[in-house]
């Protein structure tokens, strides 16, 4: 009965507590993470020089990687209650904020922005995933539903957004997103219901996919900026 109740204690603090992570990071991006700080002004210095096609997919397969490992991470310790939970909602903020950075080196200030902030854009569909795993540990099945209708809202919006910004077909961006929700949705049901083994083998696949998509966006980049 003690877990239970801290179980559901964490779930109805999961949204509180992200919010908490999204405004504090938002105002000192740079200190939060330096790593992440580092490779966003190495972007810049290459860009007076010469930014590789081989530089700009590294940069994202990884990010995109760490974004998928770092989610799943910090929803498997939410939907069980555990106290490092804010820990692992923090360091996926500082990936969120890097990815951010990343694209506000190539689009600019403001794109960056949107990416990170816009309505249904990146920060928003993590919160509903968060919202997806506070359902889930209370079983609150309108909560999830919920939860589904505005990820797919965000694979729509955002998918559109990348469409935009790189050329590359809007159907083809939903759906690539809309892969992503599905393995983490997946992966996080799995993990819910005890099934550790089909758990494991979604989290490697969902973290494989990021590399698809980093290598999808960075070959579009390098096109449109003709980086060689």
């Amino acid at each position: 009965m003690r877990r239970i109740a801290l179980l559901m204690l964490t779930a109805s603090a999961v949204s509180a507590l992200v919010v908490g992570v999204i405004t504090a990071t938002a105002g000192n991006g740079d200190r939060s993470m330096p790593q992440m700080s580092q490779m966003h002004h190495a972007m810049h210095a290459s860009q007076a020089t010469t930014v590789t096609a081989a530089d700009l997919r590294v940069t994202l397969d990884r990010l995109l990687g760490e974004h998928a490992v770092l989610a799943m991470n910090a929803t498997n310790l939410g939907v069980t209650g555990s106290k490092a939970f804010p820990a692992a909602a923090q360091a996926l903020d500082r990936n969120s904020v890097a990815l951010s950075q990343a694209i506000g080196s190539i689009y600019g200030a403001k794109a960056g922005k949107t990416f990170l902030d816009g309505p249904f854009m990146w920060r928003a569909h993590v919160k509903f995933f968060v919202d997806y795993t506070v359902a889930t540990a209370k079983k609150d099945e309108a909560a999830k539903q919920k939860a589904v209708a505005n990820l797919q809202t965000y694979t729509v919006r955002f998918g559109d957004f990348l469409a935009g910004a790189t050329g590359l077909p809007k159907l083809a961006l939903r759906n690539d997103l809309l892969g992503h929700v599905l393995e983490l949705k997946g992966q996080l049901d799995a993990y819910a219901k005890h099934q550790y083994t089909k758990a494991a083998t979604m989290y490697e696949h969902a973290y494989d996919h990021m590399f698809m998509t980093g290598d999808l966006l960075a070959g579009a980049i390098a096109k449109q900026k003709n980086l060689r």
